[in-house]
C-alpha cells in the first residue's frame, strides 16, 4: 500500500506477479509504474485521489479496465489498448484525479 499525505510518492514498482496493490494520494500525489513488475492474473490496482493525484504507468500494449467514483475530480484512460495482460483499477477522485497511460518504452 502506497500513502501520500501532504506530500507525495515516486515510481513505485510492485513486487514481480503482484495481483492486488491500494495507492492513496490526500492533499498530495504520486505515479506508480506497472510497468516495472508484470502483473499477476486477475491484477488489481485501487488508486484513491482526494485533493491530490495519481498517475499511473501500464506496460505498452497492456489492457485497462477502468472503474470507480469521481466527484469534482476525474478518471481517465490515455492509451490505446493493446493484447497484453488485463489489470483491472478501481478509481475514486474526490477534488483530484486518476490518470492511467502507457509506459514510455526506453530507447537503447
Amino acid at each position: 500500500m502506497n500513502w501520500a499525505i501532504l506530500g507525495g510518492f515516486g515510481k513505485v514498482p510492485f513486487a514481480p506477479g503482484w495481483t492486488r496493490e491500494t495507492a492513496v494520494a490526500f492533499l498530495g500525489g504520486g505515479e506508480l509504474d506497472l510497468a516495472a513488475s508484470q502483473p499477476g492474473a486477475e491484477a488489481q490496482l485501487t488508486a484513491v485521489a482526494a485533493f491530490g493525484g495519481i498517475d499511473v504507468l501500464v506496460p505498452q500494449g497492456g489492457r485497462v479496465s477502468l472503474s470507480g467514483l469521481s466527484l469534482f475530480g476525474g478518471r481517465q484512460v490515455e492509451m490505446e489498448p493493446g493484447d497484453g495482460p488485463l489489470i483491472r483499477i478501481r478509481a475514486y477522485a474526490l477534488f483530484g484525479g486518476v490518470n492511467v497511460k502507457a509506459a514510455e518504452r526506453l530507447v537503447r
